[in-house]
């Protein structure tokens, strides 16, 4: 695979394996998205969304940790790489960048994405989002109580203790065309750090196209713990002062 890329042997071995599922991910999305026969010198954007420990465990899965540096020692975990080379294995010149907001990494990346068609610094722009298990993450997580001792998550239960980690890679094409399947109405990003801000996601939630008889669908971060949940169950009961309506087939579920 990464032969195919133009990758050596050498700077693969020590390659975050990350980099490399971000590369064929993205390439394979654009390849049946794009009705170009190629991507070179086209302006479009990407932005890439890591669920944090990316350079921290991840680059030495490919090498052992005793292995000498090498000219790619420098490269082969740096998040900027991790974008710059789809943009520059592919020939894309729209804007390109790489965040880390943990959990909702994919998400604010789709809101960069949207904000630069609006703002035209890219008529297209490619989102992807990435996250692996690692086991420093998964023992500093459960130290701090985040993941359920059970392995199993309670969103809005009394049974809740916790969330369960995962992992994967997805990809999709943001296009301010008319023949687009999926319409994004509104995106805004809010702070909070190891725990839902009730009174910052409100007011997210009063900048953007949010109304009871518009939602169709609720999705909440869910973390599964009795700090979390309560936050996130008042902050929505209070926003506009409205309480929650569910309509027929509407689903309240948890998103992370």
């Amino acid at each position: 695979d990464a032969a195919a890329f133009g990758i050596s042997r050498m700077e693969s071995q020590g390659m975050n394996p990350q980099m490399l599922v971000v590369l064929e991910t993205t390439t394979a999305t654009l390849c049946a998205l794009s009705c170009r026969a190629s991507l070179a010198n086209t302006p479009v954007g990407f932005f890439l969304g890591v669920g944090g420990a990316f350079s921290s465990e991840g680059a030495s899965k490919g090498a052992a940790k005793t292995q000498a540096p090498s000219v790619y020692s420098g490269t082969s975990g740096a998040l900027s790489v991790a974008s710059g080379r789809v943009s520059f294995t592919l020939g894309l010149s729209g804007p390109c960048l790489t965040l880390d907001t943990a959990c909702s990494s994919a998400l604010v990346a789709t809101h960069l994405g949207a904000s630069a068609i609006k703002l035209a610094e890219c008529p297209q722009a490619a989102i992807t989002g990435v996250g692996m298990l690692t086991q420093a993450v998964s023992i500093a997580f459960s130290a701090a109580g985040m993941l359920s001792a059970f392995g199993r998550c309670h969103t809005f239960d009394r049974r809740g203790d916790g969330y369960c980690r995962g992992e994967g890679c997805a990809a999709f094409l943001l296009d301010c065309g008319a023949s687009t399947k999926v319409a994004v109405l509104g995106t805004a990003v809010h702070a909070s750090l190891t725990a839902p801000n009730g009174s910052s996601q409100r007011r997210l939630v009063s900048t953007v196209r949010d109304s009871d008889t518009e939602n169709r669908a609720l999705e909440a971060h869910g973390t599964g713990t009795a700090l979390g949940d309560p936050i996130e169950v008042v902050y929505r009961c209070q926003t506009r002062g409205r309480a929650i309506r569910l309509r027929s087939g509407q689903l309240w579920e948890p998103c992370v």
